[in-house]
């Protein structure tokens, strides 16, 4: 028995499938709209089309999902209707597929329905790329909300567009496709037909996109684990800076909706666009995720894919590892730490990581692999994007050789000559036998004086000399050392020496327990 053929309300219905919580109506006698807190149902939908009541539909649901979007192209306030057909032959030219509706105020309504219902962040950001496309970027876009706040049961209303074909074929918010207006029951034909599958998406992608080298049309219409979101941008910009180097921005914003599930965050999005915004940046061809997305015999004839020299040098450095996770860990001096194919090296040198011939050998010892010679220049072309996305990582402060000479100071502090009873100026002659002493200067503080060859002297006993001349001075600058020529034997004469002082209370939180050493003696 043959099933029974829908009536044009309930294909209308199926159509618009929407928010239940609420919908919108239009009183044609009044003029009046307002929103009702219920679904829209076949009898609501069956009145529209007499004529006796508008709707309007809501088309975001509650799991922020959509069945369908429209772009509203609004004439705001102007007595001239917008020209339809001209938005009707460039949704032809770019093969969009979506069908464009009279709106009631004399605008345009863009209408695009899904096989399966879609993210409206993806359905949001796709057709702000259309409206680009059809040169009316300031349009609305219907789901207005990427989702809905509030929990289950408290959630927020989303707001609601008019639906077309008020009064049916009498209606004058038509649909107008390849220069027809189109009735009723064609529009919902066509409207069926135009339902947006996976592969519909991916077709639009390629139409869209001809020119774009096949990794980023790929990762277009499959998307990118989270895991590689920065790479997948960067090398996405490189592709909307060479097609669209006016437009690159609003590419980038699409893209970070469309391709990821979790977009990435303003401040890092930001980052990525600005550094592959560089002139002098290209694509990453050995890098994930295009580094498995590549297709370079196809690539090299796209008008935006690699050139010649970009494709040579590819093959170059084709071999090598791939770098990822650069962190800068910042002890004294600075270790850095990063990812070759998935295996992570620790302790690297700046001077190591600037030349490619000690990360070489780093790569040998620690992949067992040979890889070739290359240009430091190419290094750096590699270096430069993992640098400018380094994490920067604290370290403790005796991880560090100056950290290491600090703690020893501490250490050295503990000899300090400790004086039982009344103050006199033999305590300072400890200093001339390689001890510490305290001294109190004309700041009324307390300071620890030494000579430096004795801690010097000290450094070797527990050997810990890595440090020397200026590079042990500045090791112990951030404990506020510095020189000081203090008296150490007494009398008008008495001997004076340069000592080295450094705040007591720098050294840990020993408490001199002895008199005072005047300031006067000074």
């Amino acid at each position: 028995m043959a099933k029974p053929q829908a009536s044009d309300a309930e294909r209308f219905l199926e159509l618009f499938k929407s928010n239940n919580r609420s919908s919108g109506r239009y009183d044609p006698s009044n003029g009046k709209m307002f929103t009702e807190y219920k679904e829209l149902t076949l009898e609501n939908i069956q009145a529209h089309l007499d004529g006796s009541i508008g709707m309007g539909a809501v088309p975001i649901m509650d799991d922020d999902h959509c069945w369908w979007g429209a772009i509203d192209i609004d004439n705001h306030g102007e007595k001239d209707d917008i020209p339809i057909a001209p938005i009707d032959e460039k949704l032809s030219l770019f093969k969009i597929p979506a069908i464009a509706c009279r709106s009631k105020s004399g605008g345009i309504h863009v209408y695009a329905f899904f096989s399966k219902t879609r993210p409206a962040t993806k359905v949001r950001a796709m057709l702000a790329r259309w409206a680009a496309l059809l040169e009316v970027p300031k349009a609305e876009i219907f789901p207005k909300q990427n989702r809905l706040l509030g929990e289950p049961g408290k959630k927020q209303l989303g707001n609601w567009i008019n639906l077309p074909y008020l009064a049916g074929d009498a209606t004058v918010r038509y649909a107008f496709r390849n220069g027809n207006k189109l009735s009723l029951p064609q529009f919902l034909d066509v409207c069926e037909q135009l339902r947006i599958s996976d592969a519909e998406i991916a077709a639009t992608v390629l139409a869209q996109h001809p020119n774009a080298p096949p990794c980023i049309q790929r990762m277009m219409i499959d998307g990118i684990a989270e895991g590689k979101r920065n790479e997948a941008l960067f090398n996405a910009v490189v592709y909307f800076k060479k097609a669209f180097p006016q437009e690159i921005e609003n590419h980038a914003g699409a893209f970070n909706v469309e391709a990821f599930s979790k977009p990435l965050g303003r401040v890092e999005f930001t980052r990525t666009v600005s550094s592959a915004s560089r002139p002098d940046y290209t694509y990453r061809c050995n890098e994930e995720p295009i580094r498995g997305l590549c297709d370079r015999a196809t690539c090299i004839k796209r008008q935006f894919g690699i050139t010649p020299t970009e494709s040579a040098r590819v093959e170059e450095v084709s071999g090598l590892p791939t770098f990822s996770g650069l962190i800068k860990h910042l002890t004294e001096p600075v270790r850095w730490s990063f990812e070759m194919d998935g295996v992570r090296v620790y302790n690297v040198p700046t001077e190591y990581m600037l030349d490619w011939s000690r990360v070489r050998v780093v790569i040998a010892e620690q992949l067992t692999k040979v890889v070739p010679m290359i240009k430091n220049q190419e290094w750096e072309r590699i270096l430069a994007p993992l640098m400018v996305s380094a994490r920067l990582e604290e370290a403790p402060d005796d991880s560090s050789t100056a950290g290491t000479i600090r703690a020893r100071l501490r250490e050295f502090g503990h000899k300090v000559k400790i004086a039982n009873g009344s103050p006199n100026m033999e305590d300072r002659s400890a200093i001339l036998r390689g001890l510490p002493i305290l001294v109190t200067l004309e700041d009324e503080k307390q300071y620890m004086a030494f000579r430096g060859g004795d801690f010097i002297n000290y450094l070797k006993r527990t050997r810990s000399e890595e440090m020397k001349g200026s590079n042990l001075w500045f090791a112990l600058r951030p404990l506020t050392v510095r020189e000081q020529r203090i008296r150490v034997t007494p009398g008008r004469n008495g001997k004076t020496i340069n000592a080295w002082v450094v705040p007591w209370e720098m050294i840990e939180d020993i408490t001199p327990m002895r008199a005072e050493i005047p300031g006067s003696e000074i």
